[in-house]
């Protein structure tokens, strides 16, 4: 295959395939000036530019793009759209780039050959002559570096298009680049999930954290994200360990339906307005991209390539849930704390990888409860070093109610960012009722949590 067809075939197969997670490698590791042809160096910028800064690969905006700095009158749009189009499949995007970048390295070989050699053979001295062959060498080993070598980018390169993607924001308002969890509060004090994010949802049993975490599935799965000229659903991949489908679907349609599980589970003494609430409820759910995988002993490996292969079916895939992190299978490792670190690096390559933010639930260790003020905090998070450091977010749940039935703020419940890698902590208030999170004033639910301490001191934890 001649180099001006491998240059058509990987441009073709970048603008049919998408941003796929080899279109991501490809990106990654193949240099612009493999690519002779000025058109094909100007497509391959272009979706290099796409693929940084609106996350996808689009062939009718690239073709737009590329008409608009060209000029109408050059025919871009359709040489663009024919390279799609005569471009056979994109399956074998990688290869074609890896044949591409070795006939690059043949040039550049060549290139360095025929520069040096009269300069060496004719050097004035032994000595320039052996600085020529030490410079002809260091030059070698950069020629020569493996085809799937990660390239540094230019941060000139990063911020080119940077002003579209604070357009885009403006534009796209609630629809931004960030994934939403319909929580308010939370929402305006995170900014919301970026697309690599990796999110800790942490607390003692009991205080809802499975209910939170599905809560913000089906708020994320209600929303819509662009990708290319088209509007598609969100969607939510679920991994269950601890609970079956048919549980996950229970206690969605109790949320959705705004009726308690216990209710559900005694079907009998169900009323006609909540088989009104339940019917409204399945009519919610059903069109709702949301799927669960119910198996227990998942490694992350196995839970990677059910992601990849997930996202690559569906692109519109916008957050991943594992529940819980103490049941994915560890790794063989002499620690504990070392087996918990590799599955944590494992969430979070994961959510770089594919683009995706990925939640991940978490016990809290019995510590909490040996302490007047059981307000959790990283330190209670069961072998907390390597969850602090991979986590950009942790998310802590507190009730009073659990351990002050009388308390003020008995019927709220506390989300605490004890982390947030992109801005800063604090607390945002959720009333908790029927075992479900509902929105709730945050200056009144505050002024109640500080009305009566809940532990036995005389003053109250106010670090956030």
């Amino acid at each position: 295959m001649i180099v001006i067809e491998l240059e058509a075939s990987v441009i073709g197969s970048l603008l049919i395939g998408g941003l796929t997670p080899n279109a991501v490698d490809v990106i990654n590791t193949l240099d612009e000036k493999a690519f002779k042809n000025y058109f094909y160096q100007s497509a391959y910028r272009e979706i290099k530019r796409q693929a940084t800064h609106n996350m996808m690969i689009d062939a009718l905006l690239v073709a737009e793009a590329m008409e608009k700095e060209q000029g109408n009158h050059s025919g871009v749009f359709a040489t663009v759209m024919e390279a799609a189009r005569n471009t056979p499949s994109a399956a074998n995007l990688k290869g074609y780039a890896k044949r591409l970048e070795e006939k690059y390295q043949l040039r550049q070989f060549i290139t360095l050959m025929e520069e040096n050699y009269d300069k060496v053979s004719e050097a004035a001295t032994h000595d320039i002559a052996m600085e020529l062959i030490h410079s002809f060498t260091r030059k070698l080993m950069t020629i020569s570096r493996p085809t799937d070598e990660l390239l540094p980018v230019r941060l000139g390169d990063l911020l080119d298009g940077y002003i579209d993607t604070l357009e885009k924001r403006v534009s796209d308002g609630d629809e931004s680049h960030t994934v939403k969890t319909g929580i308010e509060g939370l929402d305006n004090l995170t900014g919301g999930l970026n697309d690599t994010d990796f999110i800790i949802i942490a607390a003692r049993p009991g205080m809802g954290k499975t209910e939170l975490a599905l809560n913000i599935a089906e708020q994320v799965a209600k929303r819509f994200v662009t990708l290319g000229s088209e509007k598609v659903s969100r969607g939510v991949l679920i991994f269950s360990m601890e609970m079956q489908g048919e549980q996950i679907v229970e206690r969605q349609l109790a949320n959705t339906s705004n009726l308690s599980i216990s209710k559900l589970r005694k079907a009998q003494q169900l009323e006609d307005e909540d088989w009104a609430r339940i019917s409204m409820g399945v009519a919610q759910l059903a069109n709702l991209d949301v799927w669960v995988v119910d198996a227990t002993d998942l490694s992350i490996d196995q839970i990677r390539a059910i992601a990849t292969r997930h996202k690559r079916n569906y692109p519109g895939l916008s957050l991943i849930m594992a529940d819980y992190l103490g049941l994915i299978r560890k790794p063989s490792a002499e620690r504990n704390d070392l087996a918990i670190g590799e599955i944590t690096r494992g969430l979070k390559t994961m959510a770089m990888d594919l683009r995706t933010p990925v939640v991940c639930l978490s016990q809290l260790s019995r510590d909490v409860e040996k302490r007047p003020n059981k307000r959790p905090v990283n330190a209670d998070l069961r072998d907390s070093g390597s969850i602090e450091q991979d986590a950009d977010g942790i998310w802590f749940i507190y009730r009073d109610g659990v351990y002050n039935p009388d308390s003020p703020a008995a019927h709220l419940a506390e989300i605490i960012v004890g982390k947030n890698r992109h801005g800063e902590q604090g607390v945002v208030y959720q009333e908790f009722r029927n075992g479900h999170f509902i929105d709730t004033d945050q200056a009144i639910a505050a002024q109640l949590a500080r009305a009566k301490p809940a532990y036995g001191g005389n003053s109250r934890r106010d670090d956030f």
